[in-house]
Parts: C-alpha cells; sequence; structure tokens
C-alpha cells in the first residue's frame, strides 16, 4: 500500500502513469545478496513533477534505472501505462526506452556528443530511432527556446558552462517526445544559479508538455521546485507528501514531522546564516 502523509488525500480517479507493487531489488557482490530496494510501493501521476530524495546508497537512482527499463525487480511489478516492464523482452525494453523515457544524467558529458553543435546534439534522438511517430517529434529550435538555450544553437557543448549544458541534456532527453523524463542529480555538479536556471527549465517542460519528471536528488532545495517529494533510506519510502515552503506567511521555519518528532523536547539555540539555519543543543550554561 502506498505510504501517504495523513494530510494528502489521494483520490480513487487520479491517473497513475507508474506503479510499483511490492517492487524488490537485490544485486549480487560476490558471494553476498545486496538489497537496494526491499519491497517498494509507490504510484505517481501522469504529469506529476516528483522528487526523489535521500543519502547515498538509499535506493533513489534504483528506482530511476528502474523505470527507465535500464534494471529489471528482483520481485515484485513496475508498471507503466498498464505494462509490466518486467515481462518485456530486450527489444521491447530498447523501444521503450527510446520512445517512451528520456533521460537526463548528472555528468554532463555523459548526455551530450561532443563533437556536435547544439542543435545536431538536439536533432539525434530522431536521426537514431525513425519512427512513424516522427511527426509528434519536437523541433529542436522549440526545444532549445522553451530551455533557454536558443542563442546556442551552433555552439558545441565543451563551449557552454555546465548549467547550459545540463539545459541542452533537457532538450536533447524531449526529442522524441517522451511521456516521461528522469533526471539523476541533474543539480549536482552547478553553482545556485546554474542550477535554479536548470529546475526552471524542469518545470518549464512539465507545464509546457505535460511530461511526468522524476528526479533524484540529495539536494533539499532543488526537490522544492517538485510537485511531491519522496524520501528513502535503506531501500525503502520512510516519507512521503507535498513540498512545502520552509518559511510560513508568520515567518516561522517548518520542519518536516519526523524532524519534530526526533528533536521532541530538547533544548535548542537557532543560528541563522546567510544560506542556511543551523540547529544546535543548548549546553546547560546556555552555550552550545
Amino acid at each position: 500500500m502506498t505510504m501517504v502523509s495523513p494530510e494528502v488525500f489521494a483520490p480513487q480517479d487520479r491517473d497513475v502513469l507508474i506503479r510499483f507493487r511490492h517492487v524488490f531489488k537485490v544485486y549480487r557482490v560476490a558471494d553476498t545478496g545486496v538489497v537496494a530496494l526491499g519491497g517498494i510501493d509507490l504510484e505517481i501521476e501522469r504529469g506529476e513533477f516528483l522528487a526523489v530524495v535521500g543519502p547515498s546508497g538509499a535506493g533513489k537512482s534504483t528506482i530511476l534505472n528502474m523505470v527507465g527499463g535500464l534494471d529489471r525487480a528482483s520481485a515484485g511489478e513496475v508498471i507503466v501505462e498498464g505494462q509490466d516492464l518486467g515481462l518485456l523482452d530486450d527489444d521491447a525494453l530498447t523501444r521503450y526506452r527510446a520512445h517512451q523515457v528520456g533521460f537526463v544524467w548528472q555528468g554532463t558529458a555523459r548526455n551530450l556528443v561532443p563533437y556536435l553543435n547544439v542543435r545536431d546534439n538536439v536533432r539525434l534522438p530522431g536521426t537514431v530511432h525513425r519512427s512513424a511517430e516522427q511527426a509528434r517529434r519536437q523541433d529542436a529550435a522549440d526545444l532549445l527556446r522553451l530551455v533557454g538555450m536558443s542563442d546556442r544553437l551552433r555552439h558545441r557543448p565543451g563551449m557552454l558552462s555546465g548549467g547550459e549544458q545540463q539545459r541542452v541534456a533537457i532538450a536533447v532527453a524531449l526529442a522524441n517526445t517522451p511521456a516521461i523524463l528522469l533526471a539523476d542529480e541533474p543539480t549536482a555538479e552547478l553553482d545556485s544559479e546554474s542550477s535554479e536556471r536548470v529546475l526552471d527549465a524542469f518545470r518549464a517542460v512539465n507545464a509546457e508538455f505535460g511530461t511526468t519528471i522524476v528526479m533524484v536528488t540529495h539536494d533539499l532545495a532543488a526537490a522544492r521546485v517538485a510537485d511531491r517529494r519522496i524520501r528513502v533510506r535503506d531501500g525503502r519510502v520512510l516519507h512521503e507528501g507535498l513540498a512545502v515552503d520552509p518559511i510560513g506567511d508568520d515567518g516561522r521555519v517548518k520542519l518536516p514531522d519526523e524532524a519534530v518528532s526526533a528533536i521532541g523536547g530538547v533544548d535548542l539555540e537557532v543560528e541563522v546564516a546567510p544560506d542556511e539555519v543551523r540547529l544546535r543543543r543548548r549546553s546547560e550554561t546556555g552555550h552550545a
């Protein structure tokens, strides 16, 4: 059963695009089985922007790989548009990845062909994966305009900043008009200004095309731009809820419920820094 926070009401007629049903993933390392996912149940609606957050090794990227058809569940079902991905053969999975899923990876070098200019990088997926649905594919110039890169058509990736490369990568991922866009730590190598522009591009794509976006990140600031976020640890979903503004209208800082429970009854003092708020246990003498 999907974990939902008490304040989130889940109507029965939701348009669920992706459904995990008690999904396990166990990797074999030498003679030992390493559990990456420990029985996850999760539903993602069509057109939703979901952030998956958690520490390294929590199982975030495994979830992404399952949705992307890059890996198969050891047990359970990963269902996309009513199709159990575990029942597809290798050829069918290749077609699924080519036409229904777009990928934006953390390393910018993995997303783009270095010797092609920006426009040709965006055109490349349509050249490689020609099909009867080619007319549906978006024009390269339109996609680059959407992500704010229309003035870089003839630039090669090496002439762009990391943030600009990631925005081009989003356009490349959308070239075949996929229903799902998967992003693995897309802002991890970027400064705050570049990260903000990349996240703005994701929001624009979500609003313009209704593309379902699943973004894996350890950056809580990045996760806040999503419609919803889930927190995973040790291969399990620990918390699910709507993204909230951390500062209320009354100026009070709002903490996640699990954090409030963990620090309940502890005497704390607050230090406000330019980009963060630090909570520290107050000593008996009144000094941290």
